[in-house]
Parts: structure tokens; sequence; C-alpha cells
């Protein structure tokens, strides 16, 4: 009877640890960048032995900001560096024994990045990775551009005298636009030409109909214009 009872536990061991063993499994760090095991958010803890190299990958989008840390077990030296999509490398924390790692990068086009982690030496041991990714913040930009055109407008009198007059008129064209939060001098002046180039082409388009109608029907064009 107490054999029985004993099996039985065994089995019931087996069968609770069988589950856990073969997530892992799954979760093995790669040994080089084509077998880099890809990472979430949040905290993940591996083994790091003596001379291995562990390989992860994570997933990032333009603009996305990565904050990395890594914590080694007590008295060890971990290392850890961020590769690009094209396996060269953009960050390194080379921080003494006992110390966390920190990486903060913000990512200038969208790919697969890569962490390596490397022991110092002959350490070994367990650690951990934190992996956190902050989104950009947009904001609504609403820019007014004030451009001055030029409409030639055509008057017919009596005994068919043509009038032709042009006069200067002042259009102002509002653009709204999203643009992400923090960015430098260089983007801020893209954007006002764009505004300038969108307000241009608005008023080339109005200006055209503008004349035609005024030389189909012979009269001069007010709406929307303020002549000087």
């Amino acid at each position: 009877m107490q054999r029985w009872i004993i099996v039985q536990l065994v089995l019931a061991l087996l069968l609770s640890t069988t589950p856990l063993a073969m997530g892992q499994e799954a979760r093995v760090p790669g040994t080089s960048y084509s077998t880099a095991l890809e990472l979430g958010v949040g905290e993940h803890s591996f083994y790091l032995e003596r001379g291995d190299t562990h390989y992860f990958s994570v997933r990032l989008e333009r603009d996305d900001t990565l904050y990395l840390l890594l914590r080694p077990a007590p008295n060890q030296d971990f290392d850890v560096a961020l590769v690009s999509p094209e396996r060269e490398v953009i960050e390194l924390s080379l921080r003494a024994a006992g110390f966390t790692e920190r990486i903060t990068y913000t990512a200038s086009s969208s790919g697969l990045y890569y962490i390596v982690v490397f022991p110092f030496g002959a350490s070994s041991g367990a650690y951990s990775l934190l992996i956190e990714i902050s989104k950009p913040r947009v904001t609504t930009v609403t820019s007014t551009v004030t451009v001055v055109s030029y409409v030639t407008l055509t008057h017919r009198e009596l005994r068919d005298v043509v009038i032709a007059m042009t006069r200067e008129s002042y259009r102002t064209v509002t653009v709204t636009s999203l643009q992400v939060v923090g960015r430098g001098l260089d983007v801020l002046g893209w954007s006002i030409l764009s505004i300038a180039a969108i307000a241009v082409a608005v008023l080339i388009r109005d200006g055209l109909i503008r004349a035609r109608s005024a030389t189909g029907a012979g009269e001069k064009i007010k709406e929307g214009e303020t002549g000087v």
C-alpha cells in the first residue's frame, strides 16, 4: 500500500513539472543572431554559463524608445550590447561586477534589434532582463500661412472695348498636421516648407478657377478675396 502511494506521488510530480520543463525549453537563449530568442515587454530570467553568450531580439518601430535593464547575479559581472537590424553595435553597457547594466535607445528605423548578453572573465549565474518600450507622443500642429497672389480680371465694355487689370489678393491657408513631440529643428523647418508648398498649391488652384470664371461670365470676382 505504501509503495502504491509513493508511485502515485512520483507520477503526480512528473506530470506537474512537465509543462514547466517544456516552457523553459521554448525559452532557451539563442547562440547567434540567427537563433536569437525574441522577447517582449516584461522581465525575463535566464542562466549564463561561464564563457557563453546569449542572443535575444526585440521588435521596435521607428521612434520607439527601448529601456533595457540587466540585473546580474551577486558579485558577477555581465555586460550587454544593443545591436541594430544591420548587426552593428549601437549601445554598450559595461559596468563593474554587481552593478545593473542599463541601455536607453530611440529607434531611428523599424526592425528587429538584437540584445547580446556576455560575461566578463569567469562570471556565471542567473540574471534578469527587464524590457520596456515607450511609444512616441504625437501632437496636432496647426499652422497658418498668408500668401499674396495676383488675379487678372477681364471686363468687356460696349463696342468691344476690353479692359484687363491685375490686382493683389491676400489668401490665408490653414494646414493641420500630426507631428512627433520632441523632434529637432530640422523637422520643424521641413514642416514649414511643406505647409508653404500646400498653401501655394491651394492658391494656384483657386486662382485658375477664379480666372476661368471671370473670363466666361465677364464679371469681376470678389468672393473670398480682399483687393488692394
